[in-house]
Parts: structure tokens; sequence; C-alpha cells
């Protein structure tokens, strides 16, 4: 019997088989072309094998809304490249169709310039995934499970809209911690003098920018403990 050490960090309970190792991030980020070329060395981390499952739609969703914005980089090329082909093959083709139905020229009725188009985004979908990176790499890092209640804010920046202030602005001494950055990368900082304020911000495809902020779980500020006071405890496998 496999006796395991850590909890999943997607549900907080102690490590039970079946288990699978999930990729942080997805490994759907990286174009078949990019791992043959580059061989990147993808962070796994032990999971319950239904919690990884529960998020398996909405990672190909993520992958397939937010590649149209990955255009114009290395990578981001590759990975179109590689959704059309798929397309091409029968593959995906219901998810290729409702990510191209998000694409609108009078969105709400209002008539956009000749060369602008509007994207819609499942929006909590989008969040789910990338708080899962998040979580994930919350507990590479720290060894210690963020709960998906834990009170956050998350922001996006498509690649039409200036980089915000303290993105760029960063703390010389804070590193820059992505496996391959030209597909994903990653920095981020805590701030202990402000309840254990935490500010994550990650860059996919060198294009997209998405940022999440938010206390350490044990954060002691009134709105952190009203949020751990109305947590449903976790049961037992």
């Amino acid at each position: 019997m496999t006796k395991f050490t850590s909890p999943c960090y997607l549900c907080g309970r102690p490590l039970a088989e079946p288990t699978s190792w999930d990729h942080v991030p997805p490994k759907q980020l990286y174009a078949d072309e990019i791992r043959k070329k580059h061989s990147p060395n993808l962070l796994t981390i032990r999971v319950h094998a239904d919690c990884n499952q529960a998020y398996q739609h909405d990672e190909d969703y993520f992958v397939n809304t937010l590649a149209p914005f990955a255009r114009g980089s290395y990578a981001g090329n590759a990975l179109l490249k590689e959704v059309f082909a798929k397309y091409g093959a029968g593959k995906k083709r219901g998810l290729v169709h409702k990510v191209l139905q998000e694409f609108e020229r009078q969105p709400s009725g209002l008539v956009l310039p000749a060369n602008l188009v509007a994207k819609r985004l499942e929006g909590e979908r989008v969040y789910r995934v990338a708080w899962k990176i998040i979580r994930g790499l919350y507990f590479h890092h720290l060894a210690d499970v963020l709960p998906e209640d834990t009170p956050n804010g998350f922001e996006i920046v498509p690649p039409d809209r200036p980089a915000p202030k303290e993105f760029i602005i960063w703390p010389p001494d804070e590193p820059i911690r992505g496996r391959y950055p030209g597909v994903f990368d990653y920095k981020f900082a805590k701030f202990p003098e402000v309840h254990s304020f935490n500010y994550w911000a990650m860059l996919l495809w060198d294009r997209i920018i998405m940022i999440m902020k938010f206390h350490d779980p044990a954060c002691d500020c009134d709105h952190c403990v009203e949020i751990r006071s109305t947590r449903v405890p976790i049961a037992p496998m």
C-alpha cells in the first residue's frame, strides 16, 4: 500500500490512491512542437486523480479561448498552429467552434472600427484554471495548501493593454521563476507587513499577463477570519 506524506493541494485532504500527476501549469500551454524542440522541464505535483480530472474541461477551454491572444510570439504561434491542426484532424471541433463564436463584430449592438473585434470569455472558467495554477505554485514553493475559497483579486491584461506599474517595477531581489519563460513565466512577492499580502503575476506566451492578489491562508485580518469561520471542514476520504 502506498503511503503519502503530503496532502492534495486541490482539496486539502491527505493523499490516497488513486492519484495522478498534475502539470502546473497545464501541459497544454506548451505546444507539442515546443516540447519536442526544447524539452521543457515541466513541474508536476501529485494529486487525487478525481480532483485533477475535475479541471480537465476548463483547462481545455482555458488554452483554446486564450490561444488567439497568444498570436505574435514564438510559443503562441506554435500553439495556434497546433489548435488549427487538431481542428483539421477532427479533434476538439466543438470547442474550437465555441471559441470562434466568442468573437463579435458588434458586441451589444456597438459597431466597432473596421480593424477591431470583441472577444468574450467565460470568465469563471478562465479564473478557475488561473487560480488552480497559482494554488499549485503556492504549494510547490511554500509547501502549504491554499484553499480554493481564499479571497482573492484576479486581473487579466491582454496584449493590447499596458502592464500594471507594479508588474513592471518589480523588487530586484524577487526572481523570475518560469522554467520555460517563452511559454509560461511567473513571479511573486509577499508583504508580511500588510496582512501577509501576496502578489502573483503570470505571463503566458509572452503575451498575456494574469495577476492574483490574496492574503495568506492563516491571515488574521477580519475578512479572512470571517471566511474561515464559514468554511466547511474537510471530511476524510
